[in-house]
């Protein structure tokens, strides 16, 4: 069970223990004042029974119990519903190969990427966005969601053991992308995050077949030209740099020219990433944000409001509290 309003519940439960404190400190007013007037007083007042007074007590502490409850908004059990949104689809392809571990841009490419995505995710609301990890191969990490926390937590999970498969291969989440795209759809919108390094060399098909289906991919260099080292965990728990089979340490370089070719191919853009991580954000403004909003549904799980049926219980336990006194009262008439 969960709480949709946590908070307002410990209000309520706070407000309810000082209403039951004056309530109390009320009652042991009144029993004095009767201890004072002695036996006048038994002629008027009902004779104290324990039982009867407890029950009374049970149903007021229940009504207030249940009355926090409602407040709280108790959820439990989820049920299937339609969601209509208007917005876009953007589908984020993100290399984690060991070279995303080069230190040329700070922490390093792969985690500068990720927080990057995540910051411009932030500004999509009412759009589905999805996600690809790829390296030697490529995998559907997130599926294109309107649920950002679903996509958080994909997009937080991935690191560069996600794909076992070493290596490049830029062709592998460019293929995988036509699979993701809904064919009616009038803008399909690829973000492609790397440093540019295919070793597999047959991205030219790849880019054909994304032209032919009308995706658009906007290629997004991570890295510097320069280059960087590749930091990577010895067996013996250290950070080594990685070497070549020379024993020379390895360079890993951003390789603009691929990026640049694949996006005008395909009609998108290019940006480096930057080191401030603002070429996502940069394109995102250039080229998606002015496109005409989609109208599309969700099938979301949602939780299942209990709060009604505290509330119900509530209104019935305040009923019978003062039924139990007028019994009472009729008992010793």
């Amino acid at each position: 069970m969960t709480f949709a309003s946590p908070k307002l519940g410990l209000l309520a439960v706070f407000i309810s223990l000082c209403i039951s404190a004056w309530m109390l400190s009320q009652r042991y007013n009144q029993r004095k004042r009767l201890a004072r007037w002695g036996a006048a007083t038994q002629a008027i007042v009902p004779p104290h029974e324990p039982i009867h007074q407890a029950l009374r007590t049970f149903c007021l502490t229940l009504a207030i119990v249940s009355f926090d409850l409602a407040i709280a908004r108790p959820q439990w059990g989820f049920h299937l519903e339609k969601i209509p949104h208007r917005g876009v689809t953007m589908l984020f392809a993100l290399d984690t190969s060991k070279s995303m571990l080069a230190n040329d841009v700070r922490p390093n490419r792969l985690e500068l990427a990720k927080m990057s995505i995540l910051d411009l995710s932030k500004t999509l609301k009412d759009s589905q966005v999805g996600l690809i990890a790829f390296a030697g191969s490529a995998f559907l990490q997130c599926p294109p969601t309107t649920d950002f926390g679903a996509f958080k937590a994909s997009l937080q999970a991935i690191n560069t053991d996600t794909i076992q498969h070493g290596g490049t291969n830029l062709s592998a989440p460019l293929l995988l992308a036509q699979k993701c795209f809904n064919p009616q759809a009038p803008y399909k919108h690829l973000m492609l995050i790397t440093d540019g390094e295919d070793l597999s060399g047959t991205v030219g098909h790849a880019i054909e077949v994304l032209k032919k289906a009308g995706i658009v991919v906007h290629t997004i260099g991570i890295g510097t030209t320069q280059g960087g080292s590749i930091l990577i965990d010895a067996p013996n728990g250290t950070q080594i740099y990685k070497k070549d089979d020379r024993g020379n340490t390895l360079i890993t370089h951003l390789d603009e020219q691929t990026l640049k070719t694949i996006a005008s191919t395909t009609g998108g853009f290019y940006a480096p990433l930057g080191n401030a991580g603002d070429g996502l954000q940069h394109i995102y403004d250039l080229a998606i944000k002015q496109l005409p909003k989609e109208n599309f549904e969700s099938i979301e799980q949602k939780p299942i409001e209990r709060y009604r049926g505290f509330l119900w219980a509530t209104f019935i336990l305040l009923a019978v509290e003062p039924l139990l006194y007028v019994l009472r009262k009729r008992k010793h008439a």
